[in-house]
């Protein structure tokens, strides 16, 4: 797919692309078993380009731009295998710009010196985001929050964007970590960093009001972060291929080069193509919706889409590569469980999928 971008977007994909420089496979190697799996300093220096603001408008001090650029900066990150949090971090940012007044930690999220990020998965397989089961009570009133959430980036994090429901259905909150009754809990994941579960008891909250354009303000976030889910898989998937190809166009056997080998040609072919459709249902996202009212059934496909094909063009690059692709040494295999982490959070492709049957009205 070709995209027609403007000198703006151009400029800003180009200057993702520098920033990711520092980053890479080497970076993300350090970072396994470590107690923090990210730089605090890069986030700090991707608020100061602005990236965490991305979608927050300017009269919050964001920059007040669309989903096509959040794409252009997260395709990049999903390059590089960039450890940051960007994506949820500038999703959380744009969640927290709205209502009477912006919420007293976006100044801070912006900047990349607090990290907020969205505690809305409930179990394993994601499940639906307006049917929390944490529960939100008024208590001397303000509400306070109880409840778990599982398979939160809470590396690092200074406070949560939480879903649970109250008396009006689901709604969204602000849970700091250092609040009473906040708890978190440990678990590793595949390529060697970690995810919590936070755990809630009466824990006090500050009600997060939904976007003036917006349905409802988890369902806002949630399709935001789906989104921003499928961009950096789609970055991902479009250097395991590039690496991949360049191997094709190196490596001899039989005094040939495989790449000539009509087999591998074909397993080619379907790693491009479906590089290219993910990267395609993107772009058009991108450019048909606003940020705050994504139609929740094309986030939900995009990120099916996006998590299907990400482990099949992964592992095809492992397989094309033959014996050393297998191995911990070869970079290539980090771009698998990069794959593997970013495709299960908030709900895998099978659980998309049964979403989007039930978001789409569809019928066997």
């Amino acid at each position: 797919m070709e995209l027609n971008l403007t000198s703006e977007q151009t400029l800003l994909r180009d200057s993702a692309s520098k920033f990711i420089t520092a980053s890479g496979p080497k970076v993300a190697r350090g970072y396994r078993g470590k107690d923090l799996s990210f730089a605090p300093e890069r986030l700090r220096e991707a608020g100061e380009l602005g990236w965490l603001g991305i979608l927050v408008p300017y009269s919050a001090n964001g920059l007040d731009l669309g989903l096509t650029e959040l794409a252009l900066v997260l395709e990049q990150a999903g390059r590089g295998l960039v450890c940051e949090p960007i994506g949820l971090a500038a999703v959380s940012a744009a969640a927290l710009a709205h209502g009477k007044a912006p919420h007293p930690m976006l100044d801070q999220a912006i900047a990349g010196t607090a990290l907020v990020v969205p505690a809305l998965q409930e179990t394993a397989h994601g499940g639906d985001p307006l049917a929390p089961k944490t529960q939100a009570a008024e208590r001397s009133g303000a509400p306070h929050l109880t409840g778990q959430k599982q398979f939160v980036c809470a590396d690092g994090a200074a406070g949560f964007l939480v879903s649970a429901a109250g008396r009006d259905g689901a709604a969204l909150y602000y849970v700091a970590r250092s609040a009473p009754g906040c708890t978190l809990g440990a678990t590793d994941t595949v390529d060697g960093r970690r995810l919590w579960t936070l755990n809630l008891a009466d824990t006090p909250a500050d009600l997060v009001p939904p976007p003036p354009s917006a349905r409802n303000a988890v369902e806002a976030l949630h399709d935001l972060a789906l989104f921003a889910l499928a961009s950096e898989l789609l970055g991902v998937m479009e250097k395991a291929q590039e690496i991949a190809f360049d191997y094709l166009r190196i490596r001899k056997q039989f005094g040939k080069l495989i790449g000539s080998f009509q087999a591998l040609q074909h397993q080619a072919v379907n790693i491009y193509i479906k590089t290219e459709a993910v990267r395609s249902l993107v772009f058009q996202i991108a450019a048909n919706n606003e940020p705050h009212r994504i139609d929740p059934a094309l986030a939900i496909a995009a990120k099916a889409k996006a998590s299907e094909d990400a482990l099949a063009v992964t592992q095809a690059c492992i397989q094309l590569h033959g014996g050393i692709g297998f191995t911990d040494e070869h970079d290539i295999g980090l771009y698998l469980k990069r794959a593997m982490l970013l495709s299960s959070l908030f709900g895998n492709a099978a659980t998309q999928r049964r979403r989007y049957v039930a978001t789409a009205e569809l019928t066997a």
